[in-house]
């Protein structure tokens, strides 16, 4: 990151690491509320607070937007400096090394609720990273009716089924022609793009019902062709979602009164001296395998 950031005039090189857990070491002058000891996650967002989205308490679409490890220094270190009112206590019952994967979960329920009513329905989420299997527990938590997760390989099946899901391996079985034949020819309510690709969210549009809404969560990496005319003749709604507000709360609630188990997402454990060959390395080569990597700064997880 050559030009400076936005909001915080930042420029490489940065700590990266913007998902986390820890106990409060510090506090900063005139901040109530907290105690040190206290063990906290946080949304590691950056915002401005004086914008119309921070204002209206929509700071997760801050006109100068940013995040711990980009715009500042991150979480991949022995200490970080949060903003207080972004701060969430972790309650009893939920462990430290379960409360750092609470920031990805909470990014699925904030998609949802964006949505609207789901309940009932029937919902199909494209891709079982991180982020689409928290659109998975966002929507089933929800009251939707059934869910069916796509995915390349058989890696998140016993995961998904555990929990109520469906899930399909797209390198076996035609999408499109699974999710006409699961709904009987109606296609589904509402869809999330969790991938961040061309055909997949050319896929999304495809496979929603004439006044589905599909929720678009990937980050693309090129700008894709949409096709409008599918989308538009059968008033489709597209919709987006960035991070999450409050959400991280109720990631943890859902944790706390045994709804996610988070050891089952946690796929892998490094240490930050370890990180590059057990960690970023290993995930060149065994990326689909993983769901998240923790890594244990403190050894206290």
């Amino acid at each position: 990151m050559k030009k400076p950031h936005r909001l915080t005039g930042r420029v490489a090189p940065l700590t990266i690491g913007h998902e986390f857990s820890g106990r409060i070491e510090a506090l900063g002058d005139g901040v109530t509320g907290w105690n040190v000891g206290d063990r906290v996650t946080a949304n590691g967002s950056l915002t401005c607070g004086k914008c119309e989205a921070c204002r209206s308490g929509r700071y997760n679409i801050c006109q100068k937007l940013g995040f711990l490890g980009v715009g500042d220094d991150g979480a991949f270190a022995d200490y970080v400096v949060v903003e207080a009112a972004k701060l969430f206590a972790i309650p009893d019952g939920v462990d430290q090394r379960s409360a750092a994967v609470a920031e990805p979960l909470a990014c699925g329920v904030h998609a949802t609720h964006l949505l609207g009513d789901i309940r009932g329905k029937d919902v199909v989420i494209i891709g079982p990273g991180i982020i689409g299997i928290g659109a998975f527990f966002g929507a089933k938590y929800a009251g939707a009716g059934r869910i069916l997760v796509s995915g390349v390989g058989e890696y998140r099946r016993e995961l998904i089924e555990k929990y109520g899901g469906t899930y399909i391996d797209v390198s076996k079985v035609d999408l499109e022609e699974y999710v006409a034949s699961w709904t009987d020819g109606r296609l589904a309510d509402v869809v999330y793009e969790c991938l961040g690709a061309e055909k997949t969210l050319d896929q999304a549009i495809r496979i929603s019902k004439p006044g589905a809404k599909i929720m678009v969560m990937g980050v693309f990496g090129k700008k894709p062709v949409v096709d409008m005319n599918t989308l538009q003749e059968a008033e489709r709604v597209l919709y987006t979602s960035q991070a999450h507000v409050n959400e991280i709360a109720e990631a943890l609630d859902f944790m706390k009164e045994g709804k996610i188990n988070a050891d089952e997402l946690i796929t892998r454990e490094v240490t930050l001296d370890t990180l590059v060959e057990d960690g970023f390395e290993y995930l060149i080569k065994h990326g689909p395998e993983q769901i998240k990597v923790l890594i244990n700064i403190s050894g206290e997880c």
